[in-house]
């Protein structure tokens, strides 16, 4: 008997399998032949998950205007009800063949990328038509992808879930390690000329875009999953991998877009940049840089893993800055807080150093300058964790954390020399 949360519910779900095949919009067999993209099931039985998160309870909605309570209610309904969908496509598929338990995927431990010679010729040929219907099986009914599925492999097989790290349900589907957004930009190469590509395409790009939340953050999983993964996510260069693929889709990048889905873009792409603006930490009246996760309702950093305290993000708040700096015609707003980072960054720069994985930093003349991947709030001291969560002020007491973790890194050096630049033509304000 399977004893995973998912797994136990998979008989209640299939007491409604067999239903939804005939009654809903699920592709039950889709996937035995290489299947393009499941659609979304429309349909009142398809049972909706309790929200089992703490950042966005009832308790802690209700105490905002009746108008964000009603956005905010709605937004978690829409994910509980996309998180029924998903978990009854599988459900349907493993009635359908027998199964009891949700085959795990194939997994990687790379990241999935799209190499520059994924040509429209490439996409056309026997092994890139191969590589896009395996990464089409892989399209979850809500519309997004999992992560670290190994593609290679070949296509999703009935009664396979999205999640290939665990048995759990999880991570189905994500924004973390590119996933979902690196999916579509494969796609975009051949829907030109792929109309099952184009078609996934659109339905992955409404799912970024649903997925946001009402204060235009992103979470890190959607349908939501409950703990840290439903905060406001820079970690992994969530938030800057979708606003830079919404900014693409604004700018005409994907030629192929309905007029319709660019126009829900431009605005996805203005309520998340001003996320960016609201999100960015605030000590002693002073705006500084940003954290890796945020609270979805207070904006205010947030733990993510046991050991990523709330803190000011050295590595994640760069890349923030270098996305704002990509802006060719920047507001005040944005001119201003790229100053401040920069001036948090130039505050809190440690020069004539190395760091040395297991060891921490070591004295280097010339080297540097590196920053703490985490930084104190309204201290600026470099901060680390064990899995424990307890905070620490010095490397040598890391244990299980010492290593597998970059605690400092030099990423705010190209965004100081970036900035020499992009100041010329916008000065503080």
């Amino acid at each position: 008997m399977a004893t995973t949360p998912f797994a136990r519910k998979l008989r209640a779900l299939s007491r409604v399998a067999s239903l939804l095949c005939l009654t809903a919009e699920l592709a039950c067999g889709a996937h035995d032949v290489a299947p393009t993209a499941p659609p979304i099931p429309v349909t009142p039985l398809a049972p909706v998950p309790e929200y089992l998160g703490t950042l966005l309870a009832p308790a802690r909605v209700a105490t905002l205007s009746t108008a964000q309570q009603t956005a905010w209610n709605a937004y978690v309904l829409r994910s509980r009800q996309r998180m029924g969908a998903d978990q009854a496509l599988v459900a349907a598929e493993l009635t359908r063949i027998g199964g009891t338990t949700v085959i795990r995927p194939p997994n990687t431990a790379a990241d999935f990328t799209v190499l520059t010679s994924w040509t429209a010729a490439w996409a056309a040929s026997t092994a890139g038509s191969a590589l896009i219907k395996t990464v089409l099986s892989y399209q979850t009914a809500s519309g997004g992808w999992g992560k670290h599925i190994d593609y290679a492999l070949g296509p999703r097989a009935p009664g396979m879930g999205y999640n290939s790290e665990s048995d759990e349900w999880a991570y189905v589907g994500t924004i973390d390690n590119g996933a979902t957004v690196t999916e579509l930009r494969l796609l975009a190469v051949a829907a030109p000329a792929d109309t099952a590509a184009r078609s996934a395409f659109e339905r992955g790009t409404s799912y970024l875009m649903d997925s946001q939340f009402p204060s235009g953050c992103s979470p890190q999983v959607w349908p939501l999953m409950g703990s840290y993964h439903d905060a406001a996510t820079n970690n992994d260069n969530a938030a800057v991998n979708v606003i830079r693929f919404l900014r693409d889709i604004d700018r005409g990048t994907f030629p192929f877009v309905a007029s319709a889905t660019r126009t829900r873009a431009t605005a996805a792409l203005a309520q998340a940049m001003q996320c960016l603006l609201n999100t960015q930490v605030v000590v002693q009246n002073t705006r500084t840089t940003w954290a890796q996760q945020h609270d979805p309702l207070t904006n205010e950093p947030v733990v993510g893993r046991s050991y990523e305290l709330p803190s000011l993000a050295g590595q994640e708040g760069a890349k923030i800055l270098d996305l704002l700096m990509e802006d060719t015609a920047p507001s005040a707003a944005i001119v201003t807080a790229v100053h401040a980072a920069i001036a948090f960054y130039r505050a809190t720069a440690i020069p004539n150093v190395r760091y040395v994985a297991g060891v921490g930093l070591v004295p280097t003349a010339g080297a540097g300058p590196l920053w703490a991947r985490m930084a104190e709030i309204g201290t600026n001291r470099p901060i680390f964790s064990n899995r424990d969560g307890i905070r620490l002020y010095d490397f040598d007491l890391l244990t299980d954390r010492r290593t597998g973790y970059a605690w400092y890194g030099g990423e705010p050096a190209t965004s100081l020399r970036t900035f020499e630049t992009w100041v010329r033509t916008h000065p503080a304000p």
